[in-house]
């Protein structure tokens, strides 16, 4: 639990948990965490790492956009199990340098495609820019406009929850998580 005093203690999915969100300034990392703890904050420009309970992290952009904070990104990544990469709907590039999500071994990282709903959207191509930078499926198709695919990512997200001595994560039931609708 963070020392911060303005951190609500009363998580509303406590089982939602041990996440950090990554992506580029303006990608929608705020946003879709809030929309993911149905949080009813108001959306504002993180300018530094924001601590929710159970292990629910949310990074500025500015980790992702500036060389110089790859140090404060991968020192904030070190103790959770799952890094959440957004790529936008609507961006044609990827921003990290090849492999800086996948520094330290055994960690999951999911693909979500956040901004669906802009009219120059194109998830296709956002998958196929995850894909090419070793990010692998399923990807989430998301938009916190119109709720499309959180509740999918949340269920995903926690299904990763339920411990398996083999790979970390209970199979099975993240193939139950209903990610299947909103797969690419």
């Amino acid at each position: 639990m963070s020392g911060n005093p303005d951190v609500n203690r009363n998580a509303p999915h406590p089982d939602l948990a041990n996440f950090v969100l990554v992506g580029d300034v303006g990608s929608g990392k705020t946003a879709l965490t809030l929309a993911l703890l149905e949080s009813s904050d108001q959306v504002l420009k993180t300018q530094a790492v924001e601590f929710h309970p159970s292990h629910v992290v949310d990074t500025p952009g500015e980790f992702i956009s500036r060389p110089a904070y790859y140090g404060a990104l991968l020192s904030t990544i070190s103790d959770i199990s799952t890094i959440v990469y957004l790529q936008p709907a609507n961006s044609r590039s990827f921003s990290l340098p090849p492999g800086l999500l996948h520094v330290y071994p055994g960690k999951r990282v999911v693909g979500v495609v956040s901004k669906t709903d802009l009219p120059d959207a194109d998830s296709e191509a956002a998958c196929r820019i995850m894909a090419d930078h070793n990010i692998s499926p399923p990807y989430f198709l998301t938009s916190t406009a119109t709720g499309e695919g959180v509740d999918a990512l949340r269920s995903f997200l926690i299904s990763l929850q339920v411990p398996d001595a083999s790979t970390g994560a209970n199979e099975a039931c993240a193939e139950s998580a209903g990610v299947g609708e909103n797969e690419f």
